[in-house]
């Protein structure tokens, strides 16, 4: 990308691209700070928060986001989640809502009993987590010579026991401990997010859009937006795939960010190969911002640090 204003790239490895975001937190924020993420497609840069004791306050509007992320950020005992599948009473004969005949009759069953307990129950740490894997366990049948292959039961709690036992046996303690002490909120839209700020302004803002197939996506993963109660309208708000709406939205992104940054912060911007990040840099050099670093790694991704000289 050829646009005035820009460092060359430093071309580094993939383990010291992966480490610029601790060391742009730690370098330019203290614990406590708070630090802003418009869109999430990894948690690399919020775990690093997290695990620093800054606070990510994130506001993608894409659903999945909190869905797939916010359990991350909280591990309970296995004795918890135990005893939270123990009190779902997974019996019933429920009616369609449309996927009956993607799931084994019992699996279906079962599917709908968590999420009416889900439903009533509050949104902690355990639940979180039944919510997450027990969509993660409802997988579409393939299809052979126009039929679906037969339906195989799936003992969900088992799997969301079984499946978060391994995750669990993986975590450092410590780790634990940290992400507990700073975890992100994640918050539906800018008003949101300014209760939150409370008319501060923070230090450090992270910029990574992210593109991907929202249609395909949504047809591969039916059972899971359905566990989850996304529908493909929703889904497809969060995203746009016309170049002009593109660009509109990477300005609006760059206003956003600049009203609630403060002077001499910085915005750690993030480009990968597949969208572009040019209106976003221009519009940043037309309010005076500078470019103080720029960096490469090896696959392309490339990283801006973009300091508020007003």
């Amino acid at each position: 990308m050829e646009l005035q204003g820009l460092k060359e790239l430093v071309k580094i490895s993939d383990w010291d691209f992966l480490g610029l975001n601790e060391k742009v937190i730690s370098s330019y924020t203290k614990p406590g700070d708070k630090v802003i993420v418009p869109y999430m497609s990894a948690d690399v840069f919020a775990f690093e928060s997290a695990i620093n004791e800054r606070r990510c306050l994130i506001y993608d509007n894409n659903p999945l986001v909190k869905i797939n992320f916010e359990s991350d950020f909280f591990y309970p005992s296995l004795a918890g989640l135990k005893s939270r599948l123990n009190e779902i009473k997974t019996i019933g004969n429920f009616p369609d809502c449309g996927v009956k005949k993607f799931l084994h009759p019992k699996t279906y069953n079962e599917a709908m009993a968590i999420r009416l307990f889900l439903e009533g129950e509050p949104k902690d740490a355990i639940n979180l987590w039944i919510k997450c894997l027990s969509a993660e366990a409802l997988k579409m049948p393939k299809a052979g010579k126009g039929d679906l292959e037969e339906l195989e039961y799936i003992d969900i709690k088992d799997f969301v026991f079984k499946r978060y036992k391994i995750i669990f046996s993986e975590v450092d303690p410590m780790r634990v401990l940290l992400l507990h002490k700073a975890a992100p909120e994640f918050l539906n839209d800018e008003k949101e997010l300014d209760e939150a700020l409370k008319g501060t302004k923070v230090k450090l803002a992270h910029y990574a859009p992210y593109r991907f197939n929202v249609k395909e996506y949504y047809n591969k993963n039916i059972l899971k937006m359905w566990f989850h109660k996304i529908s493909k309208e929703r889904l497809m708000v969060a995203f746009v795939e016309d170049e002009a709406a593109w660009n509109q939205r990477c300005k609006k992104d760059f206003l956003t960010l600049h009203k609630r940054l403060a002077s001499g912060g910085l915005i750690l911007v993030e480009k990968a190969n597949e969208y572009s990040v040019e209106e976003f840099l221009k519009l940043s050099f037309f309010y005076g911002y500078e470019n103080v670093r720029a960096f490469c790694n090896t696959k392309g991704v490339q990283a801006y640090l973009m300091k508020k000289l007003g």
